[in-house]
């Protein structure tokens, strides 16, 4: 279970951060969006990779080759199995 916590906790914060940044105005439009792609197109797809890499339910051929949408596919095994 605690694995489980703390790859929530990895995946949601610097979310959480960008979006209290932008809230409270120290960051603009521009930078939110910027950091938003980040986020999105590959931080997150990187840290499921490595998930899904480590349960073995993936490979890098296999998750190259689906530009990182095979991730979709295991929804259940990344948000709510150890």
């Amino acid at each position: 279970m605690k694995k489980l916590v703390a790859y929530h906790l990895v995946t949601i914060l610097p979310m959480m951060i960008v979006m209290q940044l932008f809230l409270f105005d120290y960051i603009g439009w521009g930078n939110f969006f910027a950091l938003f792609i980040v986020y999105f197109f590959v931080y997150r797809p990187v840290l499921d990779y490595r998930r899904l890499k480590s349960k073995g339910l993936v490979n890098r051929e296999e998750f190259v080759r689906s530009w990182g949408f095979i991730r979709f596919k295991y929804v259940q095994e990344l948000m709510f199995k150890k």
